[in-house]
């Protein structure tokens, strides 16, 4: 048999190649690597698909669980009357919250001898008050809160600028004073004032120092020492907003 010249690998007169044994010899080697390369696949494959199992067998592993707390409003948002001004009606009004500033400080207690606060002892009165929950006893509770509420605030009568409105504290004993602290409401500082001691004889107030244009909370004076029995902030001008409401929320007496 002759190949064919003109078509190489076709015997001539017949249309068949020839199949070289080389050819015949790879094909059979091919095939067999395919099921092993899938074998290899389906195995990734599985490992990929299939979870790790527990290392405990029996037991499951616990569900993870993420908690989320919600931080409370402040002030709360149901309608509850102001107790600064009346207390809470049977209906309170829609809209209305509950007033209930956070201090902006922590409670005090009685300091001891020798830095002793000479006004925790003595007894406070005002010229007037806004209502019967904005008493002259909260400048000497011992509470140095700067909230405005009545929890912490004297708050005068809204009369007029032509007459000061005060609040006093007086003590039993005559005491040597060379520094007084005066706190005023946060936000809501009395401008121009006074702070007087009361004379020995207990016949009138001395100032000892003045404040005009005040926008500090927190006041502390120091003096020359007097021999007193009490101390009066007089409120020349309240509140840059309603100069007629004087507001105290603290008073301090020391000895220095």
């Amino acid at each position: 048999m002759e190949l064919d010249p003109n078509r190489p690998g076709v015997i001539a007169g017949l249309d068949q190649p020839v199949i070289r044994k080389e050819q015949h010899v790879r094909l059979p080697a091919r095939a067999h690597l395919l099921p092993a390369a899938a074998a290899l696949a389906s195995v990734t494959v599985l490992g990929i698909l299939i979870p790790v199992a527990d290392a405990s067998p029996g037991t499951s592993a616990a569900p993870t669980v993420t908690a989320t707390t919600t931080p409370p409003s402040s002030p709360p948002t149901t309608a509850t009357w102001d107790p600064c001004y009346q207390g809470p009606p049977s209906s309170p009004p829609p809209g209305t919250t509950y007033l209930n500033a956070p201090a902006s400080s922590t409670t005090t207690t009685r300091p001891s001898v020798p830095d002793e606060n000479f006004a925790l002892s003595g007894v406070a009165r005002a010229s007037s008050t806004l209502t019967s929950y904005y008493l002259a006893a909260k400048v000497n509770d011992g509470n140095i809160g700067t909230a405005t509420n009545c929890q912490y605030a004297w708050v005068s009568a809204n009369r007029s600028v032509d007459n000061p409105e005060w609040v006093s504290v007086t003590w039993p004993e005559a005491r040597g004073v060379s520094h007084v602290v005066i706190y005023h409401s946060l936000g809501l500082e009395n401008r121009d004032f006074d702070i007087q001691l009361l004379s020995d004889t207990g016949a009138w107030w001395d100032t000892v120092a003045t404040y005009n244009n005040n926008t500090n909370t927190v006041v502390k004076s120091w003096f020359a020492p007097h021999t007193t029995r009490g101390v009066r902030v007089l409120v020349k001008v309240g509140t840059t907003t309603a100069p007629a409401i004087a507001r105290v929320n603290e008073i301090q007496a020391f000895a220095y």
